[in-house]
């Protein structure tokens, strides 16, 4: 009894060390450029449901300040916009999605003509004025147009100071929501 109990404890100890080896080398200075990938799964039963798992491909990215995200369109629904919200903007309930209040203002800031399928007439904003050059991404108001096709994409540089969390979500696809932590 006592030597499996010493063996157990000494492949446990071995799992742990290992486990805080394997945290130590994640250790280190996070990354100066990251890819954004919006993606998509489509599952339906006829007459059933529809399940549509659009999204951003992770829930967390990390990039160092000064350093860039690649905001790459991997599905085939439509474009996306990568904007930056304060987090109490993030819309939570079902109600919340089909009334966006911060989606329509960024589609606004866009350009965006609700009565047309045309592109918005700017492909950025910074602290919610439109523009057609990359902005710097450091605070809500700034945000970025992904073109439909699937390889579409933008840049978006990250300027908010180290220790920021950065909110985003997709105005047109508000359930795409995920964060940026700037290291």
């Amino acid at each position: 009894m006592q030597k499996k109990f010493v063996v157990g404890a000494m492949a446990l100890a071995l799992t742990a060390s290992g486990t805080g080896a394997a945290l130590a080398a994640k250790k280190g200075p996070p990354p100066s450029h990251a890819t954004v990938n919006a993606v998509q799964k489509v599952q339906f039963k006829v007459n059933r449901y529809v399940k549509d798992a659009l999204r951003w491909q992770k829930d967390v990215y990390q990039v160092r300040s000064g350093g860039t995200l690649h905001i790459v369109n991997k599905a085939n629904d439509g474009p996306h916009t990568f904007s930056i919200v304060a987090r109490k903007d993030l819309p939570k309930t079902q109600k919340q999605l089909n009334q966006c209040n911060v989606c329509g203002t960024i589609a606004q800031q866009f350009g965006v003509d609700p009565t047309s399928d045309a592109p918005p007439a700017h492909l950025y904003t910074d602290d919610g004025v439109a523009q057609d050059a990359p902005a710097n991404f450091d605070k809500p108001g700034d945000s970025a147009f992904v073109g439909p096709a699937p390889g579409d994409s933008a840049d978006a540089k990250i300027t908010a100071k180290k220790g920021t969390t950065l909110y985003f979500l997709c105005a047109i696809h508000p359930w795409m929501q995920a964060k940026v932590i700037v290291g």
